[in-house]
């Protein structure tokens, strides 16, 4: 019936203890995203790999939940979810085995009826190397079938299951965080958007943690302690949540979790996370340490329709508007339902362009080479100047629309205004530098983004070297093999490529590798008080010695006192972008700023200033 290393009596989960070990090994499943958004090169040609060494036509990854075998990868083989019931890798997954091997299936009385031996495919053979997580359980298998009877070598055996070690360890690259092993930010959204879809779904509150002065423990006792407080602290996340919860670890000091239910379940669930998070750390080389947080929370239910992003996106902001931190605590987005819903409906009579819900206007931010006195280039920003609100932060506004779908008509209305500026100055006889424009995810991947370029760019007559893109590192890591694709497009159209945000999240330099770009703009995190802090300056370092690896212009964000200014300067880092030079400005007060830089002779620092109206 069945050839390997399988025993008849494996067959089947009944006992009790067989029970629990199910539980945690789906709970050890939750870590990985189970359905592919678009087609993963890499593990297709793990998986083409297998079938040469085999001499096989049908093979494939899979993962196994409690109901469906769920296919990452499949050659000659349609369907991308099987029901777990008397499937293959069901049975091998239950084996507890790290090989299982089927080499007649029609004879075998578990297989016999599978539609993939009955049906047109005729499987007779089945074999695979499971895969074993980093706590021990088996989530899937590396397989192949066959439409003859056969038994595969022990050297095709061996190599089956040494790729199948390769394909575990590309799963927790993709899908898991190096450090604790829990789900990274693309897991956690994935699975949060699953939720969110299912027609069962009522209520849920996603929650954002952001541990206070994290760096500076890391500072005092040093990288490793830091990375098992965060193991730990991931341990005690999972343990509170529970298992109908999802927890992730973001990177670096930030946690995320979602619960679904009711309010006050919620609450009382609220109240004990504070103690959660604020008990004392003991380590080996720490006696007693305790941590805090600010965590945000937002609370979300089917007549909202947001979107798994915006629900985060809502929580960080929560998080963030917390300043004072000398315990945990625990602040819940302000935006109500009927406020939530009002602004939506303004914000769509703004894009639309009614002067009832007022203006969406782009303001521009000069980005400067003080070293060589000169504009490099603006930010775009968008505003929005409400008739009785006034000014509504983007904060408030972009959440809501990515949320509700129409963060695409922004980005799109940007692009018209500023390339509608950029002629105008233009034909004022000015020199205009390049302008960056920042694109939402969906927006960057959508089907139609190239063209609305193109025709903007072709409408105005103007170089496509005037407009950059901006993309960050969790775009590319989230989308990787569409968005390097989008990312190519873009270049190709002649636009500038900027990687916003490095070293905020992943730091993959990896990433970098896959495409070519113009600028790497450093946060605001790694330039502010650099001249201060040894730790700063350090991975400031650090990222210019990656962008001159690469050889792109570093930017730096965030620039706003002398002290900073001249360690830039000692540094040669001497493109900037920040309040010590400018605010953003209305587009009308542009034409001065080119005006004046045209005019300049290499201006220095005070003159800059001068010009941009900030001295």
């Amino acid at each position: 019936m069945m050839e390997g290393s399988i025993q008849p009596d494996f067959v089947g989960m009944s006992s009790e203890y067989s029970q629990e070990a199910e539980q945690r090994r789906l709970s050890e499943l939750a870590n990985y995203a189970l359905v592919m958004d678009e087609p993963d090169p890499d593990l297709d040609r793990l998986v083409q790999l297998v079938l040469k060494m085999t001499d096989s036509k049908l093979g494939g990854l899979s993962l196994v939940d409690h109901a469906n075998v769920w296919l990452k990868s499949r050659m000659g083989v349609e369907v991308s979810c099987l029901q777990r019931e008397g499937a293959f890798c069901a049975h091998a997954v239950e084996s507890s085995f790290d090989w299982f091997e089927v080499s007649d299936a029609a004879t075998d009385v578990r297989f016999s009826c599978n539609p993939l031996v009955t049906g047109d495919l005729g499987v007779r053979h089945y074999a695979a190397a499971t895969l074993c997580s980093a706590k021990g359980y088996l989530i899937g298998t590396l397989w192949i079938m066959d439409r003859q009877r056969r038994k595969l070598s022990e050297e095709q055996i061996l190599s089956m299951k040494s790729l199948a070690k390769q394909v575990t360890t590309l799963l927790n690259l993709r899908y898991r965080n190096e450090i604790t092993g829990m789900s990274n930010r693309a897991t956690f959204l994935h699975h949060l958007g699953v939720n969110l879809r299912r027609p069962d779904y009522n209520a849920a509150m996603v929650g954002f943690i952001d541990l206070h002065s994290f760096r500076q423990f890391n500072e005092i006792f040093g990288r490793e302690s830091g990375n098992q407080v965060l193991r730990l602290m991931g341990e005690r996340l999972t343990s509170w949540a529970g298992g109908n919860s999802l927890v992730a670890h973001l990177g670096g000091d930030q946690f995320a979790f979602s619960l679904f239910g009711d309010r006050e379940s919620n609450q009382t669930q609220i109240n004990l996370l504070r103690n959660i998070i604020s008990a004392p750390f003991s380590l080996e080389t720490v006696v007693s340490y305790v941590l805090h947080a600010r965590v945000g929370i937002h609370y979300s239910d089917h007549s909202v329709n947001e979107s798994a992003a915006a629900l985060l996106d809502m929580a960080d902001k929560a998080a963030t508007s917390v300043s004072a931190c000398g315990s945990t605590v625990v602040h819940e987005y302000v935006a109500g339902a009927l406020t939530h819903s009002r602004l939506l409906s303004e914000l769509h009579r703004a894009i639309s362009g009614s002067s009832q819900a007022g203006s969406l206007m782009v303001y521009y931010q000069p980005q400067v080479n003080f070293g060589m006195g000169c504009l490099v280039g603006f930010e775009a920003l968008i505003r929005w100047q409400h008739p009785v609100r006034g000014f509504v932060s983007p904060g408030d506004f972009i959440p809501l629309a990515e949320s509700a779908g129409i963060i695409r008509l922004i980005d799109y209305l940007v692009v018209r205004q500023v390339c509608a500026h950029l002629r105008q100055w233009l034909d004022l006889g000015l020199r205009p530098v390049p302008v960056s424009l920042n694109f939402s995810r969906s927006t960057l991947l959508a089907d139609d983004a190239i063209s609305v370029l193109k025709h903007e760019l072709d409408t105005y007559s103007l170089p496509p070297g005037l407009l950059e893109i901006e993309v960050t590192e969790s775009q590319m890591l989230e989308n990787s093999n569409k968005a390097q694709m989008r990312v190519t497009e873009l270049r190709a159209l002649g636009i500038r490529i900027a990687i916003d945000d490095f070293g905020t999240g992943y730091s993959n330099i990896d990433v970098l590798t896959r495409f070519e770009f113009d600028r790497l703009k450093a946060d605001r995190q790694f330039v502010h008080g650099v001249s201060r802090n040894q730790h700063t300056a350090g991975l400031l370092r650090l990222i210019q010695g990656i962008a001159a690896v690469f050889n792109a212009e570093l930017l730096c964000e965030g620039v706003e006192d002398e002290e900073d200014i001249a360690w830039l300067t000692q540094q040669g880092a001497t493109c900037v972008q920040g309040w010590y030079f400018s605010k953003a400005h209305a587009a009308e007060d542009i034409p001065a700023l080119l005006a004046g830089f045209q005019n300049a002779v290499k201006p220095d620092i005070a003159n800059i200033r001068f010009l941009l109206g900030s001295a």
